[in-house]
């Protein structure tokens, strides 16, 4: 009776361990340098969260912008200007928002603007206006952007890097190393 017992026990373990799958977690931080390096995009750069995202006909896209420096290697800096191009026969802009990280610090209101030529460009514009401050330093959000899908399929949002610059307080421009996409993908 207790090989009855054994046996039943030892399949009863045997089905629980051998059902189960083990995946393999992939995380996306947009600020990880780190990980960016690793996908051959050197800092300091721009970079959107999520890299992937699916969506249905009636979801909107949410895609956050980021700026990434190396902890060793922060410049200082006081405006942006990003350039993102998007594929306008699968979605189309609704709105773009200011980030928390020019919104946040000292509490002070940037310069937030941009122009978008109701195609697939959207120019973004922020500056640190603050009194007491010149620059303002780190990794952080810069603009989240709301799309709405139009059609069925997958494509990327990207930065047109040869037309994004970073700036001090006193115009020089700052050398941005890499950018990161973000596919997006409409069932």
């Amino acid at each position: 009776m207790n090989t009855i017992y054994g046996r039943i026990l030892f399949l009863f373990i045997l089905t629980i361990f051998g059902s189960c799958t083990i995946y393999e977690k992939l995380f996306d931080n947009p600020v990880d340098f780190k990980a960016n390096e690793e996908r051959g995009i050197g800092a300091p750069s721009f970079v959107f969260y999520p890299k992937t995202q699916s969506v249905t006909q009636n979801d909107s896209i949410l895609v956050g912008s980021f700026i990434v420096f190396q902890e060793d290697s922060i410049e200082p800096f006081a405006g942006v200007h990003l350039q993102i191009e998007f594929p306008n026969d699968l979605i189309e802009l609704d709105t773009i928002l200011p980030g928390l990280f020019i919104t946040d610090t000292n509490k002070s209101t940037p310069l937030f603007t941009y122009t978008y030529n109701n195609e697939s460009t959207v120019d973004i514009y922020t500056y640190f206006l603050d009194t007491l401050k010149q620059d303002i330093n780190g990794t952080g959000h810069l603009a989240d952007l709301i799309f709405n899908p139009v059609s069925s399929g997958s494509d990327s949002i990207y930065y047109n890097l040869g037309e994004c610059e970073m700036i001090d307080h006193l115009d020089q421009e700052i050398i941005v190393n890499g950018i990161r996409g973000a596919e997006v993908i409409i069932e």
